[in-house]
């Protein structure tokens, strides 16, 4: 089961990085909803879609794709194994109810993901990250935790499935 669920983990974290929002909402949950629907899409499609052809996956997988589920009332969660906390804008007003969100996510879900939609605040966001850059937990149960921006000046492109791995340096999602 550990190992199923990092592999879905790994598959998630590549399709939130490569995911780019339609646009600018003006609130979460319209983010929420358009991602979860990506995800949605992308995990569960018959061919398998992009990134199950990219790490040589056979399609047609049953993953449970939910918004606001379980204890912690994860934004987005993936098979009660991957919660998502998103935000939109994040300022330094949204701080100190992330950090607390996400703590509460560590005791829910044993991989996290932290999305913002815009940054107004890219060191209190930096400050949270660097707060749970190490997990939380101690072995087997250590949650993961990943954390992605998605810059305002790519809202309405092309999702950006990129070279395979996702990351392009510096912060995932930049």
């Amino acid at each position: 089961m550990f190992g199923e669920g990092n592999q879905t983990y790994q598959n998630v974290v590549e399709l939130v990085q490569a995911w780019r929002p339609s646009q600018d909402y003006g609130h979460e949950s319209k983010f929420q909803k358009e991602l979860a629907g990506f995800l949605d899409e992308e995990l569960n499609q018959q061919s398998g879609g992009i990134m199950n052809e990219m790490v040589g996956g056979n399609g047609g997988d049953n993953h449970v794709v939910s918004r606001e589920r379980g204890n912690a009332r994860g934004d987005i969660v993936i098979d009660d194994t991957v919660g998502i906390e998103m935000k939109r804008h994040f300022s330094n007003g949204q701080k100190r109810k992330l950090r607390g969100q996400l703590e509460d996510y560590a005791d829910n879900y044993p991989y996290v993901i932290a999305l913002t939609c815009g940054v107004d605040d890219i060191d209190g966001w930096r400050e949270v990250e660097n707060k749970f850059a190490q997990g939380r937990g101690m072995g087997m149960n250590q949650t993961q935790f990943t954390f992605t921006i998605k810059r305002r000046e790519n809202f309405g492109k092309e999702h950006d499935f990129g070279g395979g791995n996702g990351f392009s340096g510096g912060i995932p999602g930049i």
